[in-house]
């Protein structure tokens, strides 16, 4: 998949799985295993998801990482500053300016802290492996 284009089935699962992050109502009930798909059950193209035996957003999830760097999917980390760096910090702003990786300790403990920079060098590592 080279260049992958997204359809217009795509294009509002995308939007409804926005949507389902942002508004789903009581969503402090809803499990967040299931959450994020919430809005499936609305979607124009319910049924024919429903009945192809196969999800769209598994296909979407795939198109966005090829045209984007950016990997989406449920990780249970046993390390969890390795886990995120390895889901957030490829296709990130951090592997251009990994001095500004101290702006992290806003939203996360110091102590992952020693965890994110193993994390981020070993993405910066892979890129120059891999530029482009």
């Amino acid at each position: 998949m080279s260049n992958p284009q997204l359809t217009d089935m795509d294009l509002y699962c995308i939007a409804r799985m926005l949507q389902s992050s942002f508004q789903a109502p009581e969503q402090e009930s809803i499990d967040n295993t299931y959450r994020p798909l919430y809005g499936c059950m609305y979607c124009k193209y319910a049924f024919e998801c429903r009945t192809s035996g196969r999800f769209n957003f598994k296909e979407v999830f795939g198109k966005l990482k090829t045209l984007t760097g950016v990997s989406i999917g449920t990780y249970k980390p046993e390390n969890k500053a390795e886990a995120i760096g390895s889901v957030f910090f490829p296709a990130s702003y951090y592997i251009e300016h990994p001095e500004i990786l101290h702006e992290l300790e806003k939203i996360h403990p110091k102590d992952m802290m020693d965890g994110f920079k193993a994390s981020l060098d070993k993405v910066i590592a892979r890129s120059k492996e891999n530029p482009g």
